[in-house]
């Protein structure tokens, strides 16, 4: 039987594309298109993220999305241990947690992710769309650090008080892009005056980058990460387990 890795590889061949071409059009690291196409999910991110790309990769050789996913599902049930075919995470007691390479316990994966579901209903029920901890500076000394906040409704005597306090970013001349992972959450960052950054966060982890003038950000997991580009709290960028590609400004 061909192998999953082999028939895309084989299309992209006789397209004379090369693996560099994709990742150019793509965004996606030519190391990742490497072990799809030799299939080697061990070293590939979760497979909900992988879907997410390979969609991208198929559309660029002018195959249809879904089918081109549903192939992969086909040939991962023949081939692959039950434990590599979790499609995406879950509360169910009967699931298995897919992040045991960043949280070894399961039952503090499943807390994690049933806390965030409550937060993220309490945030939309109270009309509150900042979720940053701002600590202000209150002097020179303590003006570089900075924290994510949860912006709080104010009385109406505050209403003239803003409910995030503005910083300054640390970076002069510099444009700021800080990501705040609130569960796992594959990230890639291409600053305009730097190499790419492609990385696993866990949640809690807080990554800060810098850039002369913009950025473009893809993730796996679009509502499971918050933002603050150049001092600015951004809203939030989509649903859980959504693939998302923006550019900022």
């Amino acid at each position: 039987m061909e192998s999953f890795g082999s028939y895309l590889k084989t299309i992209r061949e006789e397209q004379g594309k090369s693996l560099e071409d994709i990742s150019e059009r793509t965004k996606i690291a030519v190391t990742n298109l490497d072990f799809l196409e030799n299939d080697r999910y061990d070293l590939l991110p979760p497979l909900v993220f992988v879907k997410g790309f390979l969609k991208s990769y198929a559309r660029h050789l002018g195959l249809d999305p879904e089918e081109t996913v549903g192939r992969l599902d086909n040939f991962l049930g023949q081939t692959q241990p039950p434990d590599r075919l979790e499609d995406e995470p879950s509360t169910n007691e009967n699931d298995k947690s897919y992040g045991l390479a960043f949280v070894q316990n399961i039952w503090f994966t499943r807390i994690l992710t049933a806390a965030g579901f409550i937060a993220l209903l309490i945030l939309i029920m109270t009309g509150v769309s900042r979720v940053f901890l701002d600590d202000a500076p209150k002097n020179s000394k303590t003006a570089g650090k900075q924290v994510f906040s949860t912006g709080a409704q104010t009385s109406r005597a505050e209403k003239s008080q803003p409910s995030l306090t503005a910083i300054q970013p640390p970076h002069a001349g510099k444009k700021v892009l800080e990501i705040k992972a609130l569960a796992n959450a594959w990230v890639r960052v291409e600053p305009d005056s730097g190499p790419a950054e492609e990385m696993m966060m866990a949640p809690g982890d807080i990554q800060v980058f810098t850039a002369k003038d913009s950025f473009r950000v893809i993730t796996g997991n679009a509502g499971g990460i918050r933002m603050r580009f150049d001092g600015r709290v951004m809203p939030v960028l989509g649903k859980s387990n959504q693939t998302l590609a923006l550019t900022l400004p």
